[in-house]
């Protein structure tokens, strides 16, 4: 699974992305921000100004996502084990995630 950060939601969310992208370990500054959106619903990284290379990187990640025609997120894009590739838009249930690890489409 990747997480593909896009940093529009908030006028935080550009910086909060760039934090994470930039840390020197990114799924751990993740994990530390998720636990931030449970425990406040604000996260809990705080927002830097991106450098040159985490300012690309998030307009490169915002146009995959311009492109998929999807204006929301979370989005969860997967392939199963048989191939069949299959888009969930928005948020879902913890049941989905179960389904798609067990090889099952949700």
């Amino acid at each position: 699974m990747r997480y593909i950060p896009v940093g529009f939601l908030t006028p935080s969310s550009l910086g909060k992305s760039a934090a994470i992208l930039e840390a020197p370990n990114p799924p751990a500054a993740l994990a530390v921000d998720m636990k931030g959106v449970v425990q406040n619903g604000t996260g809990g990284v705080r927002a830097i100004d991106p450098d040159a290379a985490a300012r690309a990187g998030l307009q490169y990640n915002r146009s995959m996502l311009i492109e998929t025609g999807v204006d929301i997120v979370p989005d969860l894009v997967f392939r199963l084990p048989d191939g069949h590739v299959g888009m969930i838009k928005g948020v879902f249930p913890d049941s989905v995630l179960r389904d798609i690890v067990h090889g099952r489409m949700p």
